[in-house]
């Protein structure tokens, strides 16, 4: 890659990199096939090529873990991320102290765990101790009961070997593209503007960093860019390191898209708000570019008025277009407004 330059802009800028990894777009991109929020095309084709027993290990493992989010830790000090093979066997070889240490998040040290044993009361005793007290009913969740037990430690590393062999390891040549991609969109707003306004841009929050535990000020930011993430942003603090995991896609011209696409759904959603206009949308989605506004107003009993009120709102929210017929506009449904509806929504909620 050519040599970039960056003027330091702040006390921050200093600190951050951009890093790729296999690893986490791996262990990551089976959160979409529990709940397909993003990247549908892609979740159903790969639900549909991997074997049932293992989608089966894929539900019974993930779904309590955050869908999967509380076992991304395990990557976070791991050397070489383009090695996924080399980070199952990682965590395949970890002592089950350790393995607890980052699955808990990294809050009960690795030595307490170690002294506590693997005992669950006991271990959600000193994480409540070890926890804030505004965290806390997120942690009194914690199946602790789950990933204690023998051979769960295996049982994730033998989910992520054979998604690995069997599907995904063929998949990261396509994904090498989208991660350019997205530390391509990225880099200049580091340069223009420093480290503060590149962690504010990707993930929307400003003020200082903080120092988790107390006493280890951060030494480095890491920017990663990910194409099967499921959320728009994941950060993970700890032990002078900031990691960043972000949606690779979402630039800024993918955010006005995503804006666009929103006002267009509001739009179709006021249009079908009302029983009326159902009922029109009926009869010209029976009557395919043959009906016409008087035919309309004679089927409801309307004036013709209220018809062209009604027609005019449904063509505000994309769902008919006019059509010219022997001297007369006809009406025609547009299905795709409707049928990409959830889709526009369903981004909007989740960017």
């Amino acid at each position: 890659m050519p040599l970039q330059v960056f003027e330091e802009t702040d006390a921050i800028t200093h600190l951050i990199s951009f890093r790729t990894s296999a690893v986490f777009e791996t262990i990551v991109s089976l959160q979409n096939l529990i709940s397909t929020r993003r990247h549908r095309d892609w979740a159903e084709a790969t639900r549909a090529a991997l074997p049932d027993d293992l989608l089966e290990e894929l539900d019974a493992i993930y779904p309590p873990l955050g869908d999967g989010t509380m076992l991304f830790e395990l990557a976070l000090d791991y050397a070489d991320h383009d090695d996924v093979p080399g980070f199952i066997q990682h965590v395949r070889a970890m002592d089950p102290a350790t393995f607890v240490y980052y699955v808990m998040g990294r809050i009960v040290s690795q030595a307490q765990i170690a002294q506590i044993g693997l005992d669950a009361p006991s271990l959600r005793e000193a994480l409540n101790a070890a926890t804030p007290d505004e965290h806390h009913p997120a942690y009194e969740c914690l199946p602790i009961e789950q990933f204690i037990e023998p051979g769960f430690q295996a049982r994730v590393a033998d989910l992520w070997q054979r998604y690995w062999d069997s599907f995904f390891s063929a998949q990261i040549d396509d994904m090498r593209r989208h991660w350019e991609h997205g530390i391509a969109a990225r880099e200049p707003i580091l340069v223009r503007e420093g480290g503060q306004a590149l962690i504010e841009h990707v993930t929307g929050k400003s003020g200082a960093l903080p120092e988790l535990p107390e006493g280890h000020p951060v030494a480095e930011v890491v920017f990663i860019p990910l194409y099967l993430i499921r959320n728009r942003v994941l950060m993970y603090y700890g032990y002078g390191n900031v990691t960043v995991l972000f949606d690779s896609q979402r630039t800024e011209s993918h955010a006005a898209e995503i804006e666009k696409a929103k006002e267009e759904a509001l739009g179709t959603l006021r249009a079908l708000g009302d029983g009326t206009r159902l009922k029109i949308l009926r009869l010209i989605a029976h009557k395919e570019g043959k009906i016409h506004g008087k035919m309309i107003a004679a089927h409801l009993e309307l004036s013709a008025s209220a018809v062209s009120r009604h027609l005019a709102l449904l063509k505000e929210g994309g769902l008919i277009v006019e059509e010219p017929e022997d001297n007369r506009i006809t009406y025609r449904l547009q299905k795709e407004a409707i049928t990409t509806l959830p889709d526009k929504v369903l981004d909007f909620l989740y960017s």
